[in-house]
């Protein structure tokens, strides 16, 4: 319980330190979970997840920032580096850079809209329920995936290998004429 405290009180003081020097906060794997919250109604975030030197990211980051600076109060903006934060890129699919995602309210928007500011924030403002209405048949929002545990990692490990020396087992009586492989 005190670890869990900790690491929360310092994904606080680490997205303060970064939101005073930038408007758009910069996460990690660490920090990602504690600092947006995202099953919380309170607060709407763009996440743009981006790889290092992309010169389609570093075109939008003046775009994110001015966002950020023009609504401070209902909407935060984040950038997360995709290669240095692979979970985090897998848990959310994201399959080139920059991805940009809007949450609110616990579902996760894919952004695909033009990258002005004017749009972003009509966007944020809610023009992401617009698109949803005009759109009857088919929901533009998504869960928001829940963070991996070390736990869950440590169940699929366990799994993996006792599937391993199952499959293992049945090869090595196979061989020895035992029995038949179906594999």
């Amino acid at each position: 319980m005190y670890l869990g405290r900790a690491s929360a009180y310092m994904a606080l003081a680490f997205w303060i330190a970064s939101s005073a020097a930038s408007s758009v906060v910069r996460l990690n794997s660490d920090t990602f979970d504690a600092v947006t919250q995202l099953q919380s109604p309170e607060t709407d975030w763009f996440i743009a997840f981006h790889a290092p030197n992309c010169q389609y990211y570093e075109a939008l980051e003046p775009t994110l920032s001015a966002v950020a600076k023009a609504m401070p109060k209902q909407l935060r903006v984040a950038a997360v580096d995709g290669r240095q934060n692979s979970d985090l890129k897998d848990r959310f699919n994201v399959r080139r850079t920059p991805t940009v995602y809007f949450f609110h309210n616990g579902r996760m928007y894919p952004f695909k809209g033009p990258q002005t500011v004017e749009y972003m924030t009509e966007y944020a403002s809610g023009g992401f329920r617009e698109i949803d209405r005009a759109n009857l048949n088919f929901k533009r929002y998504l869960p928001v995936p829940p963070p991996v545990r070390q736990q869950n990692i440590d169940d699929v490990n366990a799994t993996w290998a006792t599937d391993k020396s199952q499959t293992s087992s049945k090869n090595h009586l196979a061989a020895a004429g035992n029995m038949k492989s179906d594999l």
